[in-house]
């Protein structure tokens, strides 16, 4: 039951990234059209772009942490003690403490940009949807990276993508 949870909300998110790069990838083609064809900007199509490019790349962030493909520094691995896979787990601790502070600003940020709203110049759509991404998506990374060292830890999976097994 729960690898059918985990893979359909694995299909969920790769599924919004896909998305959100489709929107950003045919509203600038309109744009592009529009304006040099037929003379004629988009006034929305700026910010739904800027909107989907936001959550294009929040989303494909948590994407990476889930595969292993973060970009992450590995130079100094080799001088920590206890290996590599300690110093790995020290670096992803750092990590999700990082992403839990985000997580708790962007919370605050939701909650005032709720309370007192702005919204979008073109499509008046409420910048506090807009923003949600940010501690939905960095939560999403605490959950990713913690699934990434549980998998290197008990079932010996890489932690970086493309390694072998010379953790």
């Amino acid at each position: 039951m729960l690898d059918r949870l985990s893979f359909g909300f694995n299909r969920l998110e790769l599924a919004l990234a896909n998305l959100s790069l489709l929107v950003l990838v045919v509203v600038l083609a309109a744009q592009v059209f529009f304006r040099y064809v037929l003379g004629v900007g988009l006034a929305w199509s700026e910010e739904i772009s800027r909107f989907a490019f936001v959550w294009f790349v929040y989303v494909s962030a948590s994407l990476a942490a889930q595969k292993g493909t973060h970009i992450r520094v590995t130079l100094a691995t080799k001088w920590v003690p206890g290996g590599r896979k300690v110093s790995l787990l020290l670096a992803d601790a750092i990590w999700v403490v990082f992403n839990g502070f985000v997580v708790a600003a962007g919370i605050l940020l939701l909650q005032r940009m709720f309370k007192y709203p702005s919204y979008s110049t073109s499509l008046f759509v409420p910048l506090a949807y807009i923003y949600a991404i940010i501690p939905a998506a960095h939560a999403l990374m605490i959950l990713r990276i913690v699934q990434r060292q549980v998998a290197a830890w008990w079932h010996g999976i890489p932690l970086v993508a493309g390694e072998g097994d010379d953790l």
